[in-house]
C-alpha cells in the first residue's frame, strides 16, 4: 500500500495545496479552503485503497493572538 502526502503551503499569495512535491489545484484564499480541498482529493485516493497524510502548518502563538506575558497591569493586581 502507497501513502500519499498533501501538504498546505503558504503561497506569495494565499494558501497552496502541494502533493508528493507538486502544486496541485488553485490558490486558496485560506488554510481551512486548502484544508477542505486536501480532503476532498484525499478520500478519493482512501476510495482506491491508498494511505494517506495530510499537513497543515501550525501557526506562531502571537499570530492565534495568544499572549506569551501576562500585561503588567496584571502584575499590580496580584500583589
Amino acid at each position: 500500500m502507497t501513502q500519499i502526502i498533501y501538504n498546505v503551503v503558504k503561497a506569495p499569495v494565499g494558501w497552496s495545496l502541494i502533493c508528493d512535491g507538486v502544486r496541485i489545484g488553485g490558490i486558496y484564499g485560506t488554510k481551512e479552503a486548502a484544508l477542505e480541498a486536501a480532503t476532498v482529493v484525499a478520500s478519493f485516493s482512501v476510495r482506491d485503497g491508498q494511505g494517506i497524510q495530510i499537513n497543515v502548518p501550525e501557526e506562531p502563538a502571537t499570530a492565534q493572538g495568544i499572549v506569551k506575558e501576562w500585561p503588567p497591569k496584571w502584575n499590580e493586581l496580584l500583589k
